[in-house]
């Protein structure tokens, strides 16, 4: 039995957070790609001096904390300037999940009650060929009339949602790409009990 590296991925509103939630009550650390971008763009020197470079001083408040709508307005205005950033930021990132990862894997080694592996939480992960970095991917789905419901109770307008969508593949060719698919359309404790058997999987495999 090796420590597996798993990605958990999916389109909005499939319910990809209550999967990682029930990762995360198994024992498992699971780690969110947005909020470690969030780190980077707020605490690594270098993200920030590239950032700067690209977007100018208004990228960051005078605070020094990032100015996330500026940012945002930014790159959905301008494909290359999304491009520019996630070419900042992805390396960062992944810095950082690697080296919990790995402080995990030791954890682990020393408490082998642990569940043996890590996931990492990623919306785009096949939309920016990041499935290479792990071992498992694992995609949520449900159908798009539920999907469509849960969004529209976030508040999101149909244009938002469309504009959004325009960024990630259909759930479709998600479920083709990924190694595990995992069906949210009913209640927690059926997603629980496939989040439980996708991770003993994906621990047991050789």
């Amino acid at each position: 039995m090796s420590f597996k590296k798993i990605a958990i991925t999916g389109g909005m509103g499939c319910g990809k957070s209550t999967a990682s939630l029930a990762f995360e009550s198994l024992g498992v650390l699971v780690l969110d790609a947005d909020k470690l971008a969030q780190q980077a763009l707020a605490n690594d020197v270098e993200v920030r001096k590239s950032v700067v470079s690209i977007f100018g001083e208004s990228a960051y408040l005078p605070d020094g904390t990032p100015n996330r709508k500026a940012i945002a307005d930014i790159v959905f205005a301008d494909k290359q300037k999304l491009i520019s950033l996630e070419k900042i930021l992805h390396p960062a990132v992944r810095k950082i999940w690697e080296s919990a990862a790995e402080k995990r894997r030791k954890e682990c080694e020393s408490n082998p009650a642990l569940p043996q592996a890590v996931v990492v939480e990623v919306p785009l992960l096949f939309e920016k060929e990041l499935e290479k970095h792990f071992d498992f991917c694992i995609t949520v789905f449900c159908s798009e009339t539920l999907r469509m419901a849960r969004l529209k109770e976030r508040g999101m307008s149909p244009q938002e949602i469309s504009a959004r969508d325009a960024f990630q593949l259909s759930q479709k060719k998600k479920i083709e790409l990924a190694d595990i698919a995992l069906f949210n359309e009913t209640s927690c404790e059926f997603l629980n009990e496939q989040v439980a058997i996708a991770l003993e999987f994906c621990i047991n495999a050789k």
